[in-house]
């Protein structure tokens, strides 16, 4: 039975079982204006353009289906199940007219015949209750996913020296090898949490996710892994006394020797495979030889010591080298000292002193002295990428020699350039091999010889991945350094130069023959020396 709701001197409008349908009596009508009479009915809802267009334009006097005649209410509820909505499809006139209260019964009503029985909001419905409009009626309990686990690990002291000045006295402070206990905290791990499950608003439950585990990577070897299940924790300690490293990526505590005292007769020569850490000095003729760091914190500093080397790493000398023509400083890393004078250094990175040089015979990448007040007299420096000083050369004019082989400077901008891009996509496999680890560490997850053979693959990939970020990462950081030097190769005075001051620049040689104020720099341009003046 067809129940017409509306009608006009064109085409009248007829419901029948939840459809529209369309008769037209008269030609001359135009489609657009149809929009009027959607507005004006809400419950219509046009479905078949093409048939209503056909309909008009032939002027079909039979039923034709264009539509659906909506409900007065229209429920619907989310994908994701956590909400429901109602539309009422009146006209705000129509709606006015309307008891609020039986529209509110009719919602819950609708509500129950489809189930919707969490969260229902009675004072919200009433509140947001609007024509033509969907208004939330109801909310579920979305789930809690659990935390993923988090890591800290020990961070090992920055390798930054500084001068402290008081009156006449001066202090040159490193701490250059992290020491460790036995039993000491190295790090841990915040257990992933289970999730809270949530509910539907057909009160169904949803589970939730637990955190994604994450692998604790160290060396077995020298440190012990404690689960802690009162804290939720996964506590990293020491097995031993030691130095605290991260050899290629991996927390490690490796051999570390303590001469709390003098190396002297009472200990004889060293040489050992680890870290050596002396808390005195090191006695004339006696020598010290280490794979890693060596650190000599004596206040005194040392004088006609045999030879001090650092097969693999760094060396700080606390209180400066008075060699007597006989001391002889090795490594393969960088050299920090207070002073030096006297003595020859080999060094494979850069020599950082904090006050003086002093008849010093040096090979090294770079030579930096750190005090405004800092002074190069004799010797002879050899670096590949500049010397600096406040103040170079003496009043005396002692002659003193400063060789340069200089770098290219296009070679190191070249791969300068695309170190940033090696860094991310070294940043994002290491992200990448973490989820893919993580995925293997389901604590309900038992793996078959295939599935543990991956994850050991994973994770040769993810320390190697580190080990590469690491070496970038200090590349950048010593290009970044090299960049500030002008040319490609310098010696620079910040304060004064002093006349005879012989200047090899490559091939090149210069001599300094008059004092130069502030600022002055011998620099390699283009193979040849230039100066600032």
């Amino acid at each position: 039975m067809y129940n017409e709701f509306f009608s006009n001197e064109y085409f009248c409008l007829a419901e029948n079982e939840g459809l529209v349908f369309i008769k037209v009596t008269r030609s001359g009508y135009d489609i657009n204006d149809f929009k009027t009479i959607i507005d004006e009915h809400p419950r219509l809802m046009l479905t078949k353009i093409v048939a209503l267009r056909s309909a008009i334009t032939q002027v079909i006097n039979t039923h034709i289906e264009i539509g659906t005649y909506l409900e007065i209410i229209d429920i619907t509820v989310s994908k994701d199940k956590l909400q429901a909505f109602a539309t009422i499809n009146l006209t705000p006139a129509q709606f006015k007219d309307t008891d609020k209260d039986k529209l509110r019964d009719l919602i819950l009503a609708l509500a129950a015949k489809e189930n919707i029985i969490y969260g229902l909001n009675v004072p919200s419905i009433m509140k947001n209750m609007e024509a033509v409009k969907t208004f939330p009626i109801a909310a579920g309990d979305p789930p809690l996913h659990g935390h993923d686990a988090v890591i800290t690990l020990y961070e090992l002291s920055e390798k930054k020296p500084t001068l402290v000045e008081n009156g006449n006295v001066n202090h040159y402070e490193l701490n250059l090898i992290n020491k460790v206990e036995a039993g000491q905290w190295l790090g841990e791990r915040i257990e992933p949490s289970e999730g809270i499950p949530g509910r539907s608003v057909y009160g169904d439950i949803i589970k939730a996710s637990k955190g994604k585990q994450e692998r604790l990577i160290y060396d077995q070897k020298s440190i012990q892994a404690t689960l802690h299940s009162d804290q939720g924790k996964t506590i990293l300690t020491a097995k031993r006394m030691g130095a605290a490293v991260y050899e290629n990526g991996i927390l490690t505590v490796c051999n570390y020797l303590e001469i709390d005292g003098k190396v002297s007769f009472e200990t004889g020569n060293v040489d050992f495979d680890g870290y050596v850490d002396i808390k005195d000095n090191i006695e004339d003729n006696f020598s010290v030889c280490a794979d890693q760091d060596i650190q000599v914190l004596g206040d005194l500093g040392l004088g006609a010591v045999a030879c001090v080397e650092s097969r693999e790493g760094d060396i700080y000398i606390r209180g400066g080298i008075a060699g007597k023509g006989k001391a002889e400083i090795i490594c393969q890393g960088n050299l920090y000292t207070k002073f030096a004078s006297d003595c020859t250094i080999t060094c494979g990175g850069t020599v950082h002193v904090g006050y003086y040089l002093m008849n010093a015979n040096i090979k090294a990448k770079e030579v930096i002295l750190a005090s405004p007040n800092s002074r190069i007299i004799g010797g002879h420096i050899e670096a590949e990428i500049r010397v600096l000083a406040s103040e170079i050369g003496s009043k005396s004019e002692v002659l003193t020699k400063i060789s340069i082989r200089g770098f290219s400077r296009n070679d190191i901008l070249t791969e300068y350039a695309q170190l940033d891009t090696t860094l991310i996509k070294l940043t994002e496999m290491i992200d990448l091999l973490k989820n893919k680890i993580s995925r293997y560490l389901d604590s309900d997850l038992i793996l078959s010889e295939k599935e543990a053979k991956e994850l050991s693959t994973l994770e040769e990939d993810y320390i190697k991945a580190q080990k590469s970020l690491k070496v970038y990462s200090k590349r950048k950081k010593d290009y970044n350094g090299y960049l500030k030097t002008k040319g490609e190769g310098e010696v620079k005075a910040v304060k004064c130069m002093h006349p005879n001051i012989m200047i090899m620049l490559n091939d090149d040689m210069t001599l300094n023959a008059k004092r130069r104020g502030a600022g002055i720099s011998y620099y390699l341009s283009k193979g040849a020396i230039c100066n600032d003046e």
